[in-house]
């Protein structure tokens, strides 16, 4: 699931269904599945806790806004005395991490800021952001936009080696690796690693996986994992769209690389049948 979006149970939100088969339980320990901070709390807390699903917290400018700490304070236990892990992904609607309009960065810092506020009370292993660069957007001012944007990564850089989080720039809009990979080396921080959203990057990437991989492989530390038709960013299930799974595990079976694994549905059974998929391509011992 994004952060804006949420897993659909038309029928019960109470019940899953189908129920998980035997790969499940061992795949579901070693991977994250984003789940928006409102849909967590409201509807699906329960079934993370009884399905030992580790949430990747998505969290918007709502739920920073208006959901209070005792709140978030209790959510935080009970995922932490259930033993799951939880990592963040932070807000990104209508935000601009390098915006050339300076109230509009200073607001999206604000933003960001925000969500690594939030760190100590959840302990996350890590935290996403968009890297917001958008070609069709800021291809006359690329240079302004990396100095906007590398004043802003780098205080929030600041501020996750002062918490001891690493925070990984993930990609949406960009067609090639050159400009996360350009924040990333230009910041050179051990906290500051690299998100490879690859339903993203076939949808929206023009430059193929192994140009992605070659370039910024030595900073992936995360992936997301969801599947498209190339057309749409639709958060299909894994293996019924075009995006190259196999490709991507063959590589970081090659060089023996473990990233953190991310699952994205839309929608409760499409994390089901992403987890049957996962479970025939998965690379790395139970």
């Amino acid at each position: 699931m994004c952060p804006q979006s949420s897993l659909k149970d038309k029928d019960n939100s109470k019940d899953l269904s189908p129920k998980p088969k035997k790969v499940y339980a061992w795949l579901l320990d070693q991977v994250q599945v984003n789940a928006p901070y409102r849909q967590l709390v409201d509807r699906y807390l329960e079934l993370f806790i009884k399905y030992s699903i580790n949430p990747e917290i998505g969290f918007d400018a709502f739920a920073l806004d208006t959901k209070s700490e005792a709140t978030m304070a209790e959510v935080a236990r009970l995922l932490a005395e259930n033993g799951r892990t939880v990592t963040f992904h932070g807000p990104f609607m209508d935000l601009a991490p390098g915006g050339l309009d300076e109230t509009i960065r200073k607001a999206t810092l604000q933003r960001l800021q925000r969500t690594m506020d939030l760190v100590p009370l959840f302990a996350p292993g890590s935290v996403v952001f968009h890297a917001g660069y958008d070609a069709s957007r800021y291809h006359g001012h690329r240079e302004e936009w990396l100095s906007k944007s590398l004043a802003t990564w780098e205080l929030l850089t600041e501020m996750a080696e002062e918490m001891g989080v690493a925070i990984y720039l993930e990609n949406v809009y960009e067609q090639t690796p050159e400009m996360i990979l350009t924040l990333i080396e230009r910041l050179s921080s051990e906290y500051l690693g690299f998100c490879l959203d690859v339903g993203h990057m076939n949808v929206f990437g023009e430059a193929p996986l192994a140009e992605w991989l070659d370039a910024l492989g030595p900073h992936l530390r995360e992936v997301h994992l969801h599947d498209n038709d190339g057309r749409s960013d639709s958060h299909a299930a894994i293996g019924s769209g075009t995006v190259p799974f196999e490709e991507l595990f063959q590589y970081l079976r090659h060089l023996e690389m473990k990233p953190l694994i991310t699952l994205e549905p839309h929608e409760e059974a499409t994390l089901w049948a992403s987890l049957e998929s996962l479970g025939a391509l998965w690379p790395w011992e139970e």
